[in-house]
């Protein structure tokens, strides 16, 4: 396996404000998963679903070919989202089971570490948790084995600076968003976020700004990535998860940061161009992919 996706696999029951229902597959892993499927095949999510995640989205998997290999059913329920979509275009999500559903369903180190001898990439949606990040971090890896860490929302807090810089410095590629990086460092201006980025010292920094494009930092280059224009964006939902997958991708085939950050910006339109993660990724749309990136497929 050359990418391992390592998040939970979430369905999210989205409500719109007209009274419409649908329920799509979700969650951080399986968009940086549908991210990644976009430029390569060889990619697999290990992660621990209910007894009920089959028969709600195999079909997906399958349309896909994707593996459900990496897939542990460890509860009944698999994590479930409801969000309510309002008229003004907010949106509220609820956890259908609690937050503590979610935990009790993540992978362990020990589950991981045949994924990570082999793996050329490997993606990590996770906050700053001490036992996880001790574990994975002692795991043995290819020497040639990438790891991208995509930090959660609710560790991006001043509070917690000293152990994010931390973590990042042990990965070779870190993705924050630039509201949670302005809410990491208490500052607000762009220069200063990206200075202090910098001097982490870290191989690779994806900031990423959503329709503004992103910044790709690294001790020796900062570049500038635009987002793509001829987007008709339904849903920002996964748009940060499916570049950063997208991104690793680059990485582990020695890309560019202008590249990877380009690549990152085509798997976000991606996502964004209707609700939840597409219902198929087709050949023709990576070799459309390929031919905006500049790279041969």
């Amino acid at each position: 396996m050359k990418y391992v996706v390592v998040s939970a696999a979430v369905t999210d029951e989205i409500h719109f404000d007209d009274g419409r229902v649908k329920t799509v597959p979700g969650g951080a892993g399986i968009y940086a998963l549908a991210g990644i499927k976009l430029w390569e095949d060889d990619v697999e999510i290990v992660t621990g679903i209910g007894t009920d995640y089959k028969e709600l989205h195999g079909k997906w998997y399958e349309e896909n070919a994707l593996s459900m290999s990496g897939l542990t059913v460890k509860d009944q329920h698999s994590p479930y989202t409801i969000i309510q979509y309002f008229a003004d275009g907010e949106r509220e999500e609820i956890p259908k089971y609690g937050l503590e559903h979610f935990k009790k369903l993540e992978t362990t180190a020990k589950e991981l570490e045949p994924y990570f001898k082999q793996a050329d990439g490997i993606y990590i949606f996770k906050n700053t948790d001490p036992t996880f990040w001790n574990e994975i971090l002692k795991l043995e890896r290819k020497p040639s084995g990438t790891i991208i860490w995509e930090i959660a929302a609710d560790a991006a807090f001043p509070e917690n600076e000293e152990k994010v810089q931390e973590i990042a410095s042990q990965v070779e590629i870190f993705s924050i968003n630039l509201t949670e990086a302005s809410r990491l460092f208490g500052i607000s201006d762009k220069n200063a976020i990206i200075k202090k980025l910098q001097s982490w010292q870290v191989e690779l920094i994806f900031l990423r700004q959503g329709a503004k494009g992103a910044v790709m930092i690294s001790p020796r280059e900062i570049v500038e990535v635009p987002s793509e224009t001829d987007v008709n964006v339904i849903d920002p939902t996964g748009g940060g998860n499916s570049s950063t997958g997208a991104v690793l991708c680059g990485a582990v085939n020695h890309y560019s940061p202008k590249v990877c950050g380009k690549m990152g910006s085509l798997s976000a339109a991606m996502c964004i161009s209707q609700y939840g993660v597409p219902q198929k990724i087709t050949k023709e749309m990576r070799k459309e992919a390929y031919q905006k990136a500049g790279i041969e497929g």
